[in-house]
Formats: C-alpha cells, structure tokens, sequence
C-alpha cells in the first residue's frame, strides 16, 4: 500500500486504544532508506501525551514505525504503561 505524504497531512492521529493523540503536521524522510523515518505531530498538549510537553505549540516527532494503519485517520501502536518496557513515543 502507498499514500501521500500530503494525504496524511493534517490527519488525526490515535492509538490503537482510542487515545487521542495529535495531527499529523508533516513528515521526517530518511534519505538514506529512501523512507519516511517519523511524524510530525501538532495538537500534543490537548491529547494522551499533553503531559509531557511544556510548551503547548510544541511539536513531537514519532517513529513511523509505532503506525499501525492509516484511514481516514491514523492508528498508532499506544505508548506503554508502568512496569512495561519504555515506549519510543515518550
């Protein structure tokens, strides 16, 4: 399966748990593996990893490997809990 990055731009993002987590903002490319390496995510502070931002304008970046599926939205595996090992979201 393919998309365009510009298809995903702007998509909600959630984990696979119904979480939300942000939107989708842009894409990192891995020019070496001629690949998408992670996402850029807006809209942090008002989803499940509010939290863990200081500044509410702030942007995170996500592996793309952690995306489960993209549809209308975009699914991603949910960070870990306590006690499980550390999640690459965080």
């Amino acid at each position: 399966m393919s998309i365009k990055i510009s298809e995903m731009l702007g998509k909600k993002i959630y984990t696979t748990k119904g979480l939300y987590v942000g939107e989708v903002y842009d894409a990192m490319i891995n020019l070496e593996k001629s690949s998408i390496g992670g996402i850029v995510v807006s809209d942090v502070s008002r989803g499940c990893m509010g939290d863990t931002i200081s500044e509410p304008t702030r942007k995170i970046i996500l592996p793309y490997g952690i995306v489960y599926s993209i549809g209308n939205i975009v699914l991603i595996k949910p960070p870990t809990t306590r006690g499980e090992a550390k999640s690459p979201i965080m």
